[in-house]
């Protein structure tokens, strides 16, 4: 067994190098993807393969980088971490599945993720993806069950990857995680696409997928159904300190099943600026937009553009909350919002038309609401805000006005 793990590392070392040599030809730099490694790992679903993997992570990083293959199978894992320049690559029949035994994800009392970006908050890391039409399935029955027991437990997110420049997700299906599924934070240059994320509608937090401090982030053509935020972007404090906040995201033909919807916040310490929302369809989700702080958090949010958004059976389409459930450690620091524009927005079957609240020491500033089709149980609310602009909408509802403004200035309502 010791001589097999030898060569196998030995070979992996070999296949990640940037350079290939013969005696008749002269060395040619090859590019990184090119250098593919199939792994030959464990795939019955119940031996540990953490410590193959990460060796098989470590050994092509070291070497320069290059792509791992998990073939057909199902691998078992406990929490890994990605390293520089290393593509995993899964096959569509590929499963990466954690570990049923809780136990693996706790060391001195610290609850693991189970991939990780770096085994040290502190360790920037750059070119790192996770491709293919395989799954990562976090087997979040029983953490569901314990969180359900008890709130205070702390549980593994499935993808969480920290302080990294150059980061891909692109065609693989995360579900079952035990709490969010893809988490990138404090990172730059982030591409989500073609993700199938899900998780059944009753597990707890299982948020899809949610961008915290990062600048420079696209999420394109994911299909998310699951227990929480479909999206929510986050802008919070780092270790107590103000940061940059989140910046510069773009989310375009997504489709939103179950959940609560795109949000943004509510940890917005930071603020969230630049995102712009293009082309989506939410389907039976509880919220459509949404945008949730609180006093004690603070934070601005700005500069937020949604268009071409379609909504069915959406419970709430459109809400500004400036005070969400909740308590945060800054009482000082107020959440405001200041340009957001909705265009071209269709919603049937919702209980309201929208409830857009600002609080009287903090008024929304600057709303634009045009081309919107809405019929809804009853109307929008539009309440301390200043500078809010409708055009050309059609609001119908089963019962009161279709408009109710209070403390509100703007025109066209």
């Amino acid at each position: 067994m010791k001589k097999i793990l030898l060569f196998s590392c030995l070979a992996i070392v070999l296949a990640c190098s940037k350079t290939s040599t013969t005696t008749d030809s002269p060395v040619i730099t090859v590019p990184i993807d090119t250098h593919r490694t199939v792994l030959n790992l464990n795939s019955d679903g119940v031996t540990n393969q953490a410590l193959a993997l990460q060796q098989a992570i470590d050994s092509c990083s070291a070497a320069g980088g290059g792509t791992l293959e998990l073939p057909k199978g199902t691998y078992m894992i406990g929490a890994i971490y990605m390293k520089s320049n290393v593509t995993l690559y899964l096959d569509s029949l590929a499963t990466l599945l954690a570990s049923g035994n809780m136990n693996d994800f706790v060391v001195n009392g610290k609850t693991l993720n189970i991939i990780n970006g770096t085994n040290s908050s502190n360790t920037a890391i750059q070119n790192v993806a996770i491709k293919g039409k395989g799954t990562i399935d976090g087997n979040g029955a029983a953490w569901w069950a314990a969180y359900k027991a008890n709130t205070s437990i702390a549980r593994p997110r499935l993808v969480y990857i920290t302080n990294c420049t150059n980061l891909i997700l692109d065609s693989i299906t995360l579900q079952n995680s035990p709490s969010f599924h893809f988490v990138p934070n404090q990172c730059q240059n982030v591409i989500a696409s073609n993700l199938k994320i899900i998780a059944p509608p009753t597990s707890p937090n299982t948020d899809g997928i949610d961008p915290s401090d990062c600048s420079g982030v696209t999420i394109t053509n994911c299909t998310i159904d699951n227990g929480d935020d479909n999206i929510a972007v986050k802008g919070g404090r780092i270790n107590g300190v103000l940061g940059a906040g989140c910046q510069d995201l773009t989310v375009t033909n997504c489709t939103f099943l179950h959940g609560h919807g795109l949000s943004v916040g509510s940890e917005t310490d930071d603020g969230v600026k630049n995102l712009t929302v293009t082309n989506c369809t939410f389907n039976g989700t509880t919220n459509g937009i949404r945008l949730k702080s609180l006093t004690g958090a603070g934070g601005l949010m700005q500069n937020l553009s949604y268009s071409g958004i379609t909504m069915t059976n959406v419970t709430y389409p459109i809400i500004i909350d400036l005070n969400y459930n909740g308590s945060a450690p800054y009482p000082a620091d107020i959440p405001s919002v200041n340009g957001v524009t909705i265009d071209h927005l269709t919603v049937t079957g919702a209980k309201n038309a929208g409830s857009l609240v600002g609080l009287t020491n903090s008024i929304l500033q600057n709303i634009t609401l045009s081309n919107l089709n809405i019929t809804a149980q009853t109307g929008l609310i539009l309440t301390n805000g200043a500078n809010i602009n409708m055009s050309n909408y059609v609001i119908n509802v089963a019962s009161g006005k279709s408009i109710i403004a209070t403390n509100a200035t703007g025109t066209g309502f």
